[in-house]
């Protein structure tokens, strides 16, 4: 009998040890993405699914697990640390905030970041070799800061004293406002920097009115819906990012075009994906940007918009 099990077992262990039989083998795991955002404003797992698509990548080929800090810029390490400890294959992170933190909780999992001044911000070491385990996209946030001011001088020939509201813990802040700085100077316009908490926004509406400014400009990674609808009620004429703030209220919505970045994403996703790391993925730029202009705003305000910049504007919200 003691024979007879030692039989088997040899006999089990040889079957175990044979190769999968056609038909049968186990499907290749699909990767995960890991998608970590301060915000879900800016986030479109529709768009980004799409650019996927385009790159091979069929429903069902790979996962997405998605980390949103719901406002909150303080939640992001814990929710990186968590998509580190589900070992992701890659992580993709939204604005500045996010790829920080995603840096910070991991050097090996690769990061593909859509956000402003990588360089500036320390992310990668250039944009033509980033360096590290960091590439992306490059959302010209601060680049649009200087075409924002023009736009709003276009619509405000008077424009004297511009509002920045300025997210406080937003590290991107400081170059946000150094650029339209720089171009509020040539135009003769005081910039007025308002530092804003999410977690309550009242001390910066209520300074924005103690300083008597005739226009806003609104930092991206700011609560846009609720601010957008409140400038909106204090006959602010205002501009910041994405079709949702003008649709909120805005007057007007200036940024890159979300399809082409979120295709710009999927290469870099692909790339990493295929065993490419990050460091050898030069940084790219977007090459069309999207104008909105909220018409029912710009009535409530009492502005005419200039015939030609409706004509520009790649969708009019009435």
């Amino acid at each position: 009998m003691r024979g007879d099990r030692v039989r088997r077992r040899l006999v089990l262990s040889a079957l175990a040890a044979l190769p999968a039989a056609p038909g049968r083998a186990q499907a290749p795991r699909r990767p995960v993405i890991g998608v970590l955002m301060a915000r879900d404003e800016h986030y479109s797992a529709d768009l980004l699914r799409a650019g996927m698509q385009e790159r091979g990548w069929v429903d069902g080929s790979y996962s997405l697990l998605v980390r949103s800090g719901g406002g909150s810029i303080d939640r992001l390490p814990a929710l990186a640390a968590e998509l580190v400890a589900a070992n992701v294959d890659v992580i993709f992170a939204l604005q500045t905030p996010a790829a920080l933190a995603a840096k910070r909780a991991t050097q090996t999992i690769p990061i593909v970041s859509w956000s402003g001044d990588p360089v500036g911000m320390g992310l990668v070491d250039s944009m033509a070799r980033p360096g590290g385990n960091i590439t992306g996209v490059d959302g010209a946030g601060s680049a649009l800061g200087a075409k924002r001011v023009e736009l709003l001088r276009e619509i405000v020939p008077s424009m004297r004293r511009l509002a920045v509201l300025l997210n406080a813990v937003d590290p991107f802040n400081k170059p946000f406002l150094t650029q339209i700085q720089a171009s509020a100077a040539m135009l003769v316009v005081e910039v007025v920097p308002i530092a804003a908490m999410v977690a309550d926004l009242e001390p910066a509406f209520a300074e924005l009115q103690a300083r008597q400014a005739d226009t806003v400009i609104v930092q991206p990674s700011l609560p846009l819906a609720a601010i957008a609808a409140r400038l909106r009620a204090m006959r602010l004429p205002s501009v910041s990012q994405g079709r949702f703030y003008a649709a909120s209220g805005g007057l007007m919505a200036i940024g890159g075009n979300t399809a082409e970045i979120n295709r710009l994403v999927a290469f870099c996703l692909t790339q990493v994906l295929k065993g490419t790391p990050p460091r050898d993925i030069p940084v790219m730029f977007p090459t069309q940007f999207d104008l909105f202009l909220n018409l029912a705003t710009a009535k409530a305000l009492g502005l005419s918009l200039p015939p030609a910049l409706v004509q520009r504007a790649d969708e009019v919200i009435e």
